[in-house]
């Protein structure tokens, strides 16, 4: 299986190959393209929404495959290691207590 950080890499290829602008480490400043980019990765899971509404389960599979893409393209763009970031956040997730914050959902 490829790591985060490799399905990040290839994503970015094939976004430039089709004509997509990907981000690159320099536009961390841009105050317009990283909430840009983090908009698109909320309409996908929107569309994710709406698919299971409809209860329509490979609609619902696709979108958040789609969610994954373009949250790799933003970490693999901006040089975010998500092998590292995604395994220190399940050490710190591990710590947690039940429902931690007395959250209910």
């Amino acid at each position: 299986m490829k790591s985060l950080n490799t399905l990040g890499e290839e994503i970015c290829e094939i976004n430039t190959a089709n004509g997509w602008n990907v981000l690159l480490p320099n536009q961390w400043e841009d105050t317009y393209k990283v909430p840009a980019v983090l908009a698109l990765i909320h309409s996908e899971a929107s569309e994710a929404l709406e698919a299971f509404r409809k209860d329509d389960f490979k609609n619902f599979s696709e979108e958040l495959a789609d969610v994954l893409i373009r949250v790799l393209d933003c970490a693999s763009g901006l040089g975010i290691d998500m092998d590292a970031e995604v395994a220190k956040k399940l050490e710190k997730n591990r710590a947690r207590s039940y429902r931690h914050g007395g959250k209910r959902v």
